[in-house]
């Protein structure tokens, strides 16, 4: 009898409890405050919430959300309020891009280098940081590998009009509401579609995806009117270098060597890839989107990097192998063994190291400021109404009714601004960025009714005393 049980399991089950294991150890190394979460993130949490508690907030003067806030709708049926559900939300979202990403690897090159691939990605200290702060990088992720799949069924079917197509349109324009990097599903799309044969059949299907594209495209950008709530983007080889050393709150200094050998292997890999010119919607997405990250660097450009040289470079270093022809164990596999046991030490080391960040309480500079905030809300028989750069987050933290930073064409006039802005307490904004400083010079000429209460490296906390006169 245990002979039959055996024999009838699979590997994809051995995969599948490895996966079990691995979403107990995640669940250990989240952080389960009201801090480190992304702010776009942050924003669909709360909108939900809102709508949910029927409680009037807010939360619509923040901007239009991304489309995370329509995947959260599924959390809000029993876990309204939760970050926990979130997170493990965001985790289940992880372990399908990897399955889907496993079977893409497994699809266009072999099961070996796929499932090394896919360990590899998923025990990356870039991915836990980017299922703790519920960032826009893991679902980005998915729409790319979900459209692959979808592009495949509507080219491979009979109908020109086919729910692969809807679904498909519905991904790219889920893509682009999340992030910059985004634009690289319909811009993969084109590229791919618009030189195809032209038989009636591919025509009309051409025709209706294109139009489908064009339109979602335009609608998401018009509405979203820019890219509000990413997090916030650091140095190109600092980003890079926290996919493999982690938390830069855990750093004493940027990990610019190891951000130098990512940038190298990520640049090798993308010159192969165009070099051979073999172009397929996942990996011509990712390569575009990697281009498009440059202007952002942030961490969900470097979970892009990561993948792009695991699933593109690790088929690469196979091939450099077969070309070598030793037949024997290192001629054939010595640098994807040295490969593994190198990252695999360096990863789990720094996903160890991640779980400090919970236990000590550790938080980044920004998370430091809204805490103050947290302190002074929390202060009793306050009055707190303020107004912050990071609304959604501050009001994670500090569970009161907060508004985002009065627009441009109010700071102008100190009168105007006193008028349109009575009622809020507080102001805490990065005096340092360019879209403050009208607002740092209007908080200075009203030195007399507004008072710095701190001041950190994130920025300021200014309270209104409103009964202070000249």
């Amino acid at each position: 009898m245990l002979s039959k049980i055996i024999d009838s399991i699979q590997p994809r089950h051995i995969g599948l409890l490895a996966m079990c294991g691995l979403a107990f150890l995640y669940m250990a190394l989240f952080r389960y405050d009201s801090y480190g979460i992304e702010e776009g993130a942050a924003r669909a949490l709360l909108i939900n919430w809102s709508i949910i508690d029927q409680i009037a907030n807010a939360t619509p003067l923040f901007g239009m959300p991304d489309l995370r806030a329509l995947m959260f709708i599924f959390l809000d049926i029993h876990w309204a309020g939760s970050l926990a559900a979130a997170k493990v939300f965001t985790m289940f979202m992880v372990f399908a891009t990897a399955l889907m990403l496993y079977r893409w690897g497994e699809y266009n090159d072999n099961a070996e280098t796929s499932t090394i691939a896919t360990a590899l990605l998923l025990i990356a200290p870039i991915t836990i940081m980017q299922i703790d702060s519920i960032s826009s990088g893991v679902f980005l992720l998915f729409c790319f590998i979900c459209s692959f799949w979808l592009e495949k069924m509507y080219s491979e079917g009979k109908r020109t009009l086919a729910g692969s197509a809807f679904m498909l349109i519905v991904m790219s324009a889920f893509a682009v509401s999340l992030h910059p990097m985004g634009l690289a599903l319909p811009i993969a799309l084109m590229l791919l579609w618009l030189p195809k044969k032209n038989t009636p059949d591919d025509v009309k299907k051409r025709r209706n995806l294109i139009i489908g594209i064009v339109i979602s495209t335009i609608l998401l950008l018009i509405m979203r009117w820019g890219w509000t709530g990413l997090e916030e983007q650091g140095g190109y080889l600092a980003s890079l270098g926290a996919a493999l050393t982690g938390s830069p709150i855990l750093q004493a200094s940027p990990p610019i060597g190891y951000g130098l050998i990512i940038a190298s292997l990520l640049g090798f890999t993308i010159a192969t890839y165009i070099y051979r010119r073999y172009f397929e919607l996942f990996s011509l997405t990712l390569v575009i989107a990697c281009f498009i990250g440059l202007f952002r660097p942030d961490t969900s450009w470097a979970l892009m990097a990561l993948t792009c040289v695991l699933f593109l470079g690790l088929p690469m270093l196979t091939a450099l192998h077969r070309k070598t022809g030793i037949q024997n164990l290192m001629g054939q596999r010595g640098l994807i063994l040295i490969l593994i046991v190198v990252c695999t030490s360096v990863f789990t080391s720094a996903d160890k190291h991640y779980r400090m960040i919970s236990q000590l309480k550790l938080k980044s500079d920004t998370d430091y400021l809204i805490a103050s905030a947290a302190a002074i809300a929390n202060t009793p028989n306050s009055e707190f109404i303020i107004a912050s750069q990071w609304p959604a987050r501050t009001m994670l933290a500090t569970k009161r009714d907060v508004l985002p930073l009065p627009p441009q064409r109010i700071l102008k006039d100190a009168s105007i601004f006193s008028e349109k802005t009575t009622g809020i307490t507080h102001f805490m904004f990065n005096p340092n960025t360019p879209e403050n400083k009208a607002l740092s010079r209007i908080s200075i000429s009203l030195g007399h009714q507004m008072e710095a209460i701190e001041l950190l490296p994130a920025g300021v906390i200014i309270q209104v005393n409103r009964n202070q006169t000249n």
